[in-house]
């Protein structure tokens, strides 16, 4: 290792009391020359030589890592995971990752992966897929669902992949020999996660929150346009809702960031534009008017709501101007106050413990809107580009059910499509009651 000088910058200068400290105590040593140039890499400000002696210990260790404070091949599996999660995630929350993602990354790692594999380095760990396969396993047997199952291992898989590309710290990723295989179906969870509001159902949930209630519009949305929770909380009735052309455009959703709300794009990035019917149109032309008219009745402590520069959402009193752009958020209460997602587990409470139906939950309202669509002849394609997904294979898989009705319309097709081979109750000539009768 090249010579680290480190010295006194007060050349001559003692202190009769040695326990004293000097703050001149400074740390020196040679780098890369730049452009034929000599070149020092040097830090003072250190109270005594050892402090000086270990902070020039750790630069020169940096530098020769070509910057990092790690070695590759020496940095264990839980050190790793927090450089992917700070690097990776959260400095590209709003670009490509989302808040909730990060925490729901966090957690994981914090919960279930440290734990486990913390401990061991990162170059063995790339040549351990029977560790991850026996922690899969031990998964399943506490009775962790598929789906917690499949997105922790994902979570590992995504961390790893980035070892290999960009980073070239590892060679190849182990979970890709890892299978989760079979997992008994939770039916009663399957039933929640899969539930499909009946129209009777839904228009007595609608009786016990009518036009004009705080979490009216937080029902109707998704039921009438496919929107997630976010998105429907998102919505700006000033500029997402074209009445002209009966489309809105879905912009963003609204997301808690460390106590604070903000405007994120929507999940995947699903920008859309999608038509509206008259029903959902004059809901929200009704809900303007009434703002209007609530605005008036508080006057100066009407709450108004703006988005600013960071894309946080503030509120204000309507006496106090600021050059913010101003919003009109789907649902707020009588004075303008804002209502969020968080708002809507009142209402889930409700319908769950006074109207006596535990399966209902926001999600429902859009798998609904999907199945409605679905059951009635639209078309796949146009159905996923309604919801905003990425692919066709997340509508058909997970948002249009094989509702009774659609069992009965399928048989109903093959029915329509033999007509001629049994019309007049005939079959190859004879009566097919006459037939029955000859069989019994």
């Amino acid at each position: 290792m090249a010579k680290i000088n480190v010295r006194n910058r007060n050349k001559g200068k003692y202190y009769k009391d040695g326990r004293k400290k000097d703050p001149n105590w400074e740390y020196r040593f040679e780098i890369a020359p730049v452009g034929g140039e000599r070149k020092q890499e040097s830090k003072a400000g250190f109270a005594t030589k050892k402090e000086a002696e270990i902070a020039g210990g750790k630069a020169y260790a940096k530098y020769h890592n070509t910057g990092r404070v790690f070695e590759p091949k020496k940095i264990s599996v839980s050190d790793y995971l927090d450089y992917w999660l700070e690097n990776a995630i959260k400095k590209n929350i709003g670009n490509g990752y989302a808040y909730n993602t990060y925490l729901g990354y966090e957690s994981k790692i914090r919960n279930h992966l440290k734990p486990m594999f913390g401990q061991y380095l990162l170059n063995n760990f790339q040549d351990s897929p029977d560790v991850i396969q026996l922690w899969v396993d031990d998964l399943k047997s506490r009775g962790l669902s598929k789906s917690m199952v499949k997105s922790a291992l994902a979570c590992l898989s995504g961390a790893l992949s980035y070892a290999i590309v960009p980073l070239n710290y590892i060679k190849h990723n182990p979970c890709d020999l890892v299978r989760i295989g079979k997992i008994p179906i939770n039916i009663k969870a399957k039933e929640h996660t899969e539930y499909v509001c009946p129209k009777n159902e839904f228009l007595r949930i609608l009786e016990r929150f009518p036009e004009g209630n705080n979490f009216f519009l937080s029902l109707v949305t998704p039921y009438h346009l496919g929107t997630r929770i976010g998105e429907t909380y998102g919505i700006d009735l000033l500029s997402d809702v074209d009445f002209k052309n009966s489309e809105i455009s879905i912009n963003q959703q609204i997301q808690m960031e460390n106590k604070q709300w903000y405007y994120r794009p929507p999940k995947y990035e699903s920008y859309r534009t999608i038509k509206m019917g008259k029903t959902i149109e004059g809901y929200f032309k009704r809900e303007l008017t009434r703002r209007k008219e609530n605005s008036i009745k508080y006057g100066p402590y009407y709450l108004k709501t703006y988005l600013m520069p960071d894309n946080s959402i503030a509120q204000l009193r309507a006496d106090i101007v600021v050059p913010y752009k101003e919003i009109a958020p789907l649902c707020v209460r009588e004075n303008g106050s804002l209502l969020t997602p968080n708002s809507f587990k009142h209402c889930s409470r409700v319908v769950h413990d006074e109207l006596n139906n535990p399966l209902f939950h926001s999600h429902c309202l859009r798998h609904t809107h999907g199945t409605i669509l679905a059951e009635n002849g639209a078309f796949p394609k146009d159905v996923m580009e309604r919801l905003g997904h990425k692919d066709i294979t997340v509508t058909l898989e997970k948002y249009i059910f094989n509702t009774e009705k659609m069992k009965h319309d399928t048989i109903g097709v093959f029915e329509d499509a033999i007509s001629d081979l049994s019309t007049d109750k005939k079959y190859g000539g004879q009566d097919v009651d006459k037939v029955s009768e000859t069989a019994l």
